[in-house]
């Protein structure tokens, strides 16, 4: 049974159409309203749906012609515009897209645009080369030299204990630059190794190095080739950074 209200807040009952009324014109509603409901009016409403019965209230504000006639299709009230006048367009998907793609155009601008300064690394400046003991002998020409030959010119001096001196200087430099570590104008070749820091990996084999030198220089105790070729080894290691420690 459907039911309408003609004028505001009027209920108007429909009559049945009549073998005379037929061929009458039928009632327009011209504009209607969404009908307000109470608590109660919802639970009668929801008990009807559950119970299969379907009911429908109409408010009509405008009508045209008469009811008893009988009434056409009810004009739908308008849906009212959206106060900020705007729809959303975009679902859930498309939003997070637009959002990663601003948080990339930030990282971007951070990188390479005026505050770019603080996500850049601090330019590289090259090692500089440990300073020899004056005492030494050793320019920074002699430590910028290929250590292959010199290598071999050690390998070529006849006087194999200042060869084995010259070959730990050389080395003792090499593991000074290699662990950032300062040497004193006045150090000797034992104080320079003291400030080695232990767990550098070639420190066993510098030991080696400086003990024969020490008894050869200091000693006086004779060099032979097969020690001085075990030294030369070891410093080949060392100054070339191959291989792991020798112990």
């Amino acid at each position: 049974m459907r039911r309408s209200l003609a004028g505001p807040a009027i209920l108007v009952g429909l009559a049945l159409l009549t073998p005379a009324a037929r061929g009458q014109e039928r009632a327009r509603l011209d504009e209607t309203v969404t009908p307000a409901r109470s608590a109660a009016g919802q639970a009668a409403a929801d008990l009807a749906a559950r119970q299969g019965i379907h009911a429908e209230m109409t408010y009509a504000t405008r009508i045209t012609g008469d009811l008893s006639t009988g009434w056409t299709e009810v004009a739908r009230p308008e849906s009212r515009a959206d106060p900020a006048g705007l729809r959303p367009v975009m679902g859930r998907g498309s939003t997070l897209v637009v959002v990663l793609v601003l948080l990339v155009a930030l990282l971007l601008w951070l990188r390479f645009g005026g505050a770019g300064m603080l996500l850049r690394r601090a330019p590289e400046t090259p090692r500089q080369k440990t300073a020899a003991p004056e005492a030494w002998n050793i320019s920074a020409e002699d430590q910028a030299g290929d250590p292959r030959a010199l290598l071999e010119r050690i390998a070529a001096m006849p006087d194999r204990s200042a060869a084995l001196v010259l070959l730990l200087r050389h080395c003792l430099l090499a593991a000074a630059g290699e662990t950032d570590t300062r040497l004193a104008r006045a150090d000797t070749e034992r104080t320079a190794f003291r400030r080695v820091p232990s767990p550098w990996r070639q420190r066993p084999a510098l030991r080696r190095i400086l003990e024969a030198a020490e008894l050869a220089h200091y000693g006086g105790h004779p060099v032979t080739e097969p020690g001085f070729a075990d030294a030369l080894d070891l410093g080949r290691g060392i100054l070339l950074k191959q291989g792991a420690a020798h112990a």
